[in-house]
């Protein structure tokens, strides 16, 4: 079974990333493009597709999309100690 999930798409060639390449990604089944910036597209999709992807079009680094939870910073009443 495929693993689906989203991941972060770097492009490491020179220049903007290339139109036609995010024509292509989005041609791709099962996959979505979710947000992208010059360098980065964050996307939705099956991993296996999203590695043949990136081998096929060359200049494409595939990474899993990472979160890290937000601590919690309200200042809270401290109690006295009896």
């Amino acid at each position: 079974m495929a693993i689906r999930g989203r991941f972060i798409l770097r492009y490491t060639g020179a220049g903007p990333t290339p139109r036609a390449h995010v024509v292509q990604l989005r041609s791709v089944p099962g996959t979505k493009v979710l947000d992208a910036s010059d360098k980065m597209l964050l996307v939705e999709g099956r991993q296996r597709d999203l590695e043949s992807f990136a081998h096929e079009c060359g200049g494409w680094v595939l990474a899993p999309e990472q979160t890290i939870p937000v601590p919690d910073t309200r200042k809270r009443i401290r109690r006295r100690a009896r």
